[in-house]
């Protein structure tokens, strides 16, 4: 019995694979080979992130719009912190941090007649954590790691969303 149900999936995953059907994001989703400029007021690490990112998906990294497909240019990048809950003594017991991306995606000087492009778009993360009044150093790096994280989650809708227009 066990047999033939391995011999199922395999005979399944073979019928799949052949046919090149692929997981949601398990490809480059539209990037592979495309030339991309990435541009904006942002700062080297972000900047550098997304290249990695973009690198990551198969794309094709320039320094110039006039050699790229397209161009996302980033329009800012923040976050906030707030207070979501306090203690019996007024005292912070719990903070939600928010970060956002606002972009645009152009054509660039490599770009056919027919790319997509967008004005203004924003993508949105948040998350909250508790916070120990006691433990100021741990509460400081629990941040800075959430905030690389939701800048990670951040840019990877950014990515998506990019890539749906590819």
């Amino acid at each position: 019995m066990a047999v033939g149900r391995l011999a199922l999936a395999v005979a399944l995953a073979l019928v799949v694979g052949a046919c090149g059907w692929q997981l949601r994001g398990a490809g480059g989703g539209g990037f592979e080979g495309v030339p991309v400029a990435i541009g904006g007021s942002i700062d080297n690490r972000f900047s550098n992130r997304l290249a990695e990112r973009l690198r990551g998906l198969d794309a094709t990294v320039v320094e110039q719009a006039a050699d790229a497909r397209v161009v996302i240019e980033i329009l800012e990048a923040s976050s906030r912190r707030r207070t979501v809950a306090t203690d019996a003594d007024g005292f912070a017991s719990e903070y939600e941090l928010r970060y956002q991306i606002r972009f645009s995606l152009r054509a660039g000087g490599r770009a056919g007649p027919d790319q997509a492009t967008f004005s203004s778009q924003t993508v949105r993360t948040s998350a909250s954590y508790p916070a120990d009044p006691g433990n100021l150093q741990g509460r400081d790096a629990e941040e800075e790691d959430l905030r690389r994280d939701l800048r990670d989650d951040a840019l990877q809708l950014l990515l998506s969303r990019v890539g749906r227009r590819l």
